[in-house]
């Protein structure tokens, strides 16, 4: 019986040294090799697609004999890890030699995947890597091919994948390549909006419009929704949709996050001081910016203290931070989210919108409808506003459905003591309907576009008057 223990133990080190990598623990080449084979084979029945990503450190070589060997393999270690935080579960990543490695992704709905795991990789790179005594930044050429555009064979997408993998090296190195041409033009574009986003928060790029919001009973502005643009040189205006993503993806959204809810409040505070008025205004917030923070060291010592988690600490510094330096009231400071931001988050994100209350900022649930539409999160959450979407308003008076819907939001809101506001209303008819319906404000290009803050300065000035609505 020992015998036969000892030669299983035998056998399975035999196998974990055939397949996995000494140092740094992951499946090696010849594993690498062998599970592509049959994860191709499993995509033919499933239809599903396969990316495969080649990863070679910029300038090993050269770290490597600066530091030494036994830091360069720690690196390497360091390294791996870091890759690791980037993948799914289901995906595989492997140590294919020297400082190369490879990862496989499948995804059940095209390519687009491995664009944003190569991006999250560069993200994540830009950390440094702590070793005995040093601290190494370093960055990675990232090859993709993908199964079945590229090849249907598990050597040819190796190859090509290689291939692509020297077209980042030779663009400069810290970029992804495809292999496919049409692929790569996207992945180029890609890369060109996330570089200048980065240069863009520093070169005052970006800028607020803001789109008026009306009280139905009074027939007057009562606050407004501050959308962001980018002013990107060559482009023009670029509008939120087309870039939004992308800020979330590399981590920048904390950032310009924080930047919208300061000149937010700023602007109040100019209106305040040029006589305009007190006019509320609503920020959109990304789930992200609850979820993610980057604190300094006291913020952190201070937390820890108080047993407070830093991570729903930094949003609340953010806001409070933005009322306190342009000394205006809480209560004109309203923050939207959307109901799926809201439940991906709950946990974290009930405590702050507590504290946040107490504050006295405003909460509104954005595109009310579209996500979870969850009854219990309004008796969770200290919310304030409901927005109906846009969508529900769009055929409001001519789809009974949605008519329905948008009269019961109404109805339940207000039960609830919860102010409603339906956005995206385009037509007289759409106005009406809602009136009809005592829904409390309303928005959309009827009313107004996104204005800058000076020709909102001047609808107010004029008398307060938008120019389409009549109140009956």
């Amino acid at each position: 019986m020992s015998d036969l223990t000892h030669s299983k133990e035998a056998n399975r080190r035999l196998s974990q040294l055939a397949h996995y990598d000494a140092l740094t623990s992951l499946p090696n080449r010849a594993l690498f090799y062998i599970s592509l084979r049959k994860i191709i084979k499993q995509a033919e029945v499933n239809q599903r697609t396969i990316s495969v990503l080649f990863l070679d450190i910029d300038n090993f070589k050269s770290i490597n004999d600066t530091l030494g060997r036994p830091l360069g393999d720690e690196l390497l270690r360091q390294f791996s890890l870091r890759l690791l935080e980037c993948l799914r579960i289901r995906d595989m990543i492997a140590r294919l030699g020297g400082d190369k490695f490879g990862c496989i992704l499948v995804t059940p709905d095209g390519s687009g995947d491995a664009g944003i795991v190569a991006s999250k990789i560069r993200e994540a790179l830009r950390r440094p890597l702590e070793l005995p005594g040093h601290q190494v930044t370093v960055t990675a050429s990232i090859g993709i091919s993908v199964y079945p555009s590229d090849s249907l064979d598990a050597d040819t997408l190796i190859r090509n994948g290689d291939i692509a993998m020297y077209r980042s090296k030779n663009a400069g190195r810290d970029t992804y390549r495809f292999f496919t041409a049409e692929m790569n033009t996207r992945a180029i574009e890609r890369l060109d909006q996330e570089n200048a986003l980065r240069y863009a928060l520093d070169r005052n790029e970006f800028v607020l419009y803001y789109q008026p919001k009306m009280n139905l009973s009074k027939g007057r502005i009562t606050g407004v929704e501050a959308l962001m643009r980018w002013n990107r040189p060559g482009h023009g205006f670029v509008e939120p949709l087309e870039f939004i993503s992308a800020l979330e993806q590399t981590g920048l959204i904390n950032r310009v996050g924080a930047w919208v809810i300061h000149s937010a409040c700023k602007q109040i505070a100019e209106w305040r001081r040029s006589g305009i008025g007190e006019i509320p205004v609503s920020v959109n917030v990304s789930g992200r910016q609850f979820s993610q923070g980057h604190l300094n060291r006291d913020v952190i010592r201070a937390t820890q203290e108080n047993g407070v988690e830093p991570e729903l600490l930094e949003f609340e510094l953010q806001t409070e931070r933005a009322l306190r330096e342009n000394s205006i009231d809480s209560d004109l400071l309203e923050l939207e989210l959307t109901e799926s931001s809201l439940m991906t988050h709950a946990k974290n994100t009930i405590g702050i919108l507590r504290r946040l209350k107490t504050l006295g900022i405003r909460i509104s649930i954005d595109d009310f409808g579209t996500g979870y539409s969850s009854l219990a999160y309004l008796k969770r959450f200290p919310v304030d506003v409901l927005k109906i979407d846009r969508s529900f308003i769009v055929d409001v008076t001519t789809n009974p459905a949605d008519a329905a819907i948008a009269t019961a939001i109404i109805g339940m809101a207000h039960s609830l003591d919860v102010k409603v506001v339906a956005e995206g209303v385009e037509t007289v008819e759409q106005f009406e309907f809602l009136r009809k319906r005592d829904c409390d404000e309303i928005q959309g290009y009827y009313l107004a576009q996104p204005l800058p803050a000076t020709e909102i300065s001047k609808l107010i000035l004029e008398g307060n008057q938008l120019l389409k609505p009549a109140i009956s």
